[in-house]
């Protein structure tokens, strides 16, 4: 007679059977990533020539010329050029080409160092982890596509982000304030999260990060001039932060209630000064928002002594980083879909940091964030004559704003660990007030 298996090989048996199928699950999502990728890698004229533009102008001698394109527009400081200035020796289509690979080079790299992250920092990293994993961080392939077909940067910024993360959270501070500024430098809303790591008096990150800012800014001054500076300031700047407009891919909270209470066209990327009804909803929402996180992390603005992230029981910069990034997205006037790409590192590893800091958590909590990080990272691209046709339609306007709604729900559901790690830095009673 055969005997019953034991109930220890058993349970290795269904443990095995458990692995090979997350290890198969995360073989399919890399899959379905990677056969959407031939799509993408036609070449195209949208936002990669302000890029390949520049580093021509530059290599010609002709960089007073700048910022007076309304074609392929330059929205970068000045000193930019120079580091896109190799693009400028190549054709127009190799050097769409080398960029593509590059992209698809970095997201793969910082869906790699993420990996590393949760083994390194959250051991161990089981096959089901790394599927939650990259479940979240594939999650935003739509986006990633998008940055492939515009020709971004983003991507390259993303890698810096998880490298940022990387060295502040391996104690390499001053280093890592340094990665943070060069990625102000590029782009603009996280310059939000300069002042989140001061607020949690991690000091020595955030005067790195505006020293890096402040040199990028004297470079462009006495390499390139005041007034190609003053260019980029009166063009760039101020049509990012003073105006706004309604367009589909400005995912900010100006540009949502720009398309619900204007009749602004969704593929007009003419800025406007903000209506009354617009600029009154965009401030009672920023004040809404700044309200919640005030009652709920108060406690944990300039702490009587720095995070220590080595520690799991005062760790935050996961919490940090995830909450960061989603309100950059909603507070600066003008926030491209692509912009929700730096999302997709820290709302990964937010699952492994909340269960190493024991964190109490409830299905309506998890249920907020999933929706959260679903609709922020929302559905593909279409092309703009789809916009174009719809874009009276109530409805449709509405739906564009899934991706700002979706970060709304990620700062509401973020601010509830906020509060409870108040409730321990201050030491008062509450559920893990002793861990």
């Amino acid at each position: 007679m055969t005997s019953m298996p034991s109930g220890g090989a058993a349970a290795g048996t269904t443990e095995l059977g458990l692995r090979v199928l997350a290890a198969m699950l995360l073989a399919g999502l890399v899959l379905n990533f990677l056969v959407r990728l031939p799509a993408t890698y036609e070449v195209r004229k949208i936002d990669f020539p302000g890029y390949y533009r520049s580093g021509e102008l530059l290599l010609e001698g002709r960089s007073q010329e700048l910022y007076q394109s309304h074609v392929a527009p330059f929205t970068n400081l000045p000193i930019v050029s120079v580091l896109l200035a190799p693009l400028g020796m190549l054709e127009y289509a190799q050097a769409w080409r080398a960029m593509w690979w590059l992209n698809l080079t970095c997201f793969a790299a910082s869906f790699g160092l993420l990996l590393w992250a949760i083994a390194r920092f959250f051991p161990p990293l089981t096959w089901p982890g790394a599927l939650l994993a990259s479940l979240i961080f594939l999650a935003f392939a739509p986006v990633m596509r998008r940055c492939l077909v515009l020709g971004q940067t983003t991507p390259l910024m993303l890698l810096s982000f998880t490298g940022f993360y990387l060295l502040c959270r391996s104690g390499w501070p001053r280093t890592a304030g340094t990665i943070l500024g060069l990625i102000c430098l590029i782009k603009i809303p996280p310059i939000l999260i300069v002042g989140l790591m001061a607020l949690r008096r991690r000091t020595s990150v955030a005067i790195t990060a505006v020293g890096v800012v402040a040199a990028g800014v004297a470079l462009s001054v006495s390499v390139f001039g005041t007034d190609l500076v003053g260019q980029y300031v009166d063009r760039v700047l101020w049509n990012n932060l003073g105006r706004s407009h309604a367009a589909f891919n400005n995912q900010s909270l100006d540009g949502a209630f720009m398309r619900l209470l204007t009749d602004r066209g969704l593929t007009d990327w003419q800025t406007a000064a903000r209506p009354f009804p617009v600029g009154l909803a965009v401030a009672l929402s920023t004040a809404a928002i700044a309200l919640l996180l005030a009652v709920r992390g108060h406690r944990l603005a300039w702490p009587t002594r720095a995070p220590n992230d080595a520690d799991p029981s005062r760790g935050s910069l996961e919490l940090e980083l995830a909450l960061g990034s989603a309100l950059m997205l909603l507070v600066f006037p003008v926030v491209w879909i692509h912009y929700y790409l730096f999302l997709a590192v820290p709302m990964a590893l937010l699952p492994f940091w909340w269960r190493r800091r024991g964190l109490p958590w409830s299905w309506p909590g998890v249920a907020l964030l999933a929706l959260g990080v679903g609709l922020a990272s929302g559905p593909e691209v279409e092309g703009n004559a789809l916009y174009r046709a719809h874009q009276r339609e109530l409805g449709f306007r509405v739906g564009q704003n899934q991706r700002a709604f979706g970060a709304v729900l990620l700062v509401v559901a973020l601010s509830a660990p906020l509060a409870e790690l108040g409730r321990r830095e201050r030491g008062a009673t509450g559920p893990g007030a002793a861990g």
